[in-house]
């Protein structure tokens, strides 16, 4: 009996462990995401934001679950006035053109088939992408492609700014350091 319930006991603690290590690495992939291509996706997202809401974030304090729960829902909630013209896509399109490999690699990676809403989330960008990619000239896209692709980003930005506040808060936990940096070369934290 004293086997059985050593062995259910150290199988517990080994899939905490494993667990833990998983999500370890998922966190580096996510880290890599923003720094590499997640950040400047964000920043060409919110130029399209004419209400300018998520300047006025408060992502200095991400103590609690309750805090982030809060900003999350803040998100959810703001009125985005997203000005889809095509002066304004062309940024998105540039950048999105740029990083668009990198997203490809994101979505071939194994580890983020077990955290679905950054999955989900690299997935609404890369409609974007290959949205803008499809339009042959940003001169002549037609009001129809403009309001689609509003739609599109009104889906994916929240997204990002949701998996961008998850990422804060672990700089915060586990990298400090790299957290006090973040929030001192954020742009789009208010000043």
């Amino acid at each position: 009996m004293q086997a059985i319930v050593v062995t259910l006991v150290l199988n517990k603690l080994l899939n905490v462990i494993e667990k833990r290590h998983q999500l370890k690495k998922i966190n580096v992939i996510i880290s890599a995401f923003f720094a590499e291509t997640g950040m400047s996706i964000m920043y060409a997202l919110s130029e399209l934001d004419g209400n300018d809401n998520f300047r006025k974030l408060d992502m200095t304090d991400l103590s609690s679950k309750g805090k982030i729960k809060a900003i999350k829902n803040e998100i959810k909630e703001f009125k985005y006035d997203i000005q889809a013209t095509p002066e304004r896509l062309e940024n998105l399109r540039d950048i999105l053109s740029q990083k668009k490999s990198f997203l490809i690699k994101m979505l071939e990676n194994s580890n983020l088939y077990e955290h679905d809403s950054f999955t989900d989330m690299i997935w609404s960008v890369f409609h974007i992408a290959d949205e803008l990619q499809n339009l042959e000239s940003m001169s002549s896209v037609r009001a129809e492609d403009c309001e689609h692709l509003k739609t599109d980003i009104l889906r994916a930005y929240p997204m990002v700014l949701s998996e961008w506040v998850d990422y804060m808060k672990y700089l915060r936990d586990d990298y400090p350091y790299l957290f006090s940096l973040a929030l001192r070369k954020n742009q789009l934290s208010s000043d």
